[in-house]
């Protein structure tokens, strides 16, 4: 049985439903990173710091940030690379403004991830229908960083891309999603969230009030064994609408535009 409508809004989840990356991109962007703060970081007495060193800082910040019950993907890029200079006794070569900006964008321009044309014909199908389309991800990085990403690759136009790291909470978290609803200013009744995984998308939109559909378009890009959404024990909820292509959204009534 698929969920009620019809819904006013679509939140998006981004990976695996509108952007993906393909084999080795996650070690490309960690690579990425670890070079980008060898530029902004320096030591006291003005030397370079080496990636080893600087590679341990991170993995033991992260470790705090985890035993504190804080996930790194919940943390602004600036108070993170913050941390790696406590951590490290060292100082930035540029202003702490410069550096969040540069931590938060790191690695999309030399490694960029791929963008699922169904989302931009999905994106650009709404936008037509005056139904209104947010993201919500999981990242580390800024939404400026990201919509900046996107419109250098003339991608999907979002009326808000809300991040974890902005929030400070991660997805299936209710927060995160109350923010894509106080961005849209309609309540999570009125809105379809779509996304890949079973436990951030289709369980957190539920525990959050939205209506859900898994999408499975792109769970072919998967690593082997990266999710466990594939399991068949857990899709089979014949109260969740499961689709294989975001366009199968358009059909019938269930998405509306507002009355005006």
């Amino acid at each position: 049985m698929p969920p009620p409508g019809p819904y006013r809004a679509v939140s998006l989840d981004f990976w695996f439903t509108v952007l993906y990356y393909g084999p080795g991109d996650n070690d490309r962007w960690t690579d990425d990173r670890l070079r980008l703060l060898g530029r902004l970081l320096r030591s006291r007495a003005g030397t370079p710091l080496g990636t080893a060193e600087i590679a341990t800082a991170v993995d033991a910040v992260h470790a705090r940030l985890r035993t504190e019950g804080r996930d790194p993907i919940t943390v602004d890029p600036q108070p993170l690379v913050q941390s790696y200079v406590e951590y490290l006794d060292a100082e930035l070569t540029v202003s702490p403004d410069e550096a969040g900006r540069a931590y938060s964008s790191a690695g999309l321009l030399e490694h960029p991830p791929h963008v699922n044309p169904e989302a931009t014909e999905l994106v650009r199908a709404l936008n037509a229908r005056d139904i209104p389309v947010i993201a919500i991800t999981n990242t580390a990085r800024r939404e400026s960083s990201w919509q900046e990403f996107l419109r250098s690759r003339e991608s999907p136009t979002f009326r808000a891309i809300v991040t974890s790291c902005e929030v400070g909470r991660s997805k299936p978290h209710p927060e995160i999603f109350a923010e894509a609803s106080r961005r849209l200013g309609l309540p999570g009744g009125e809105i379809l969230h779509v996304g890949d995984r079973w436990e951030l998308d289709v369980e957190g939109a539920r525990l959050a009030g939205f209506g859900s559909a898994l999408y499975r378009g792109l769970w072919s890009r998967y690593a082997p064994g990266e999710y466990p959404e594939t399991d068949r024990r857990l899709t089979d909820d014949p109260n969740v609408l499961r689709i294989d292509r975001l366009q199968e959204l358009l059909a019938g009534d269930l998405l509306a535009s507002r009355p005006r």
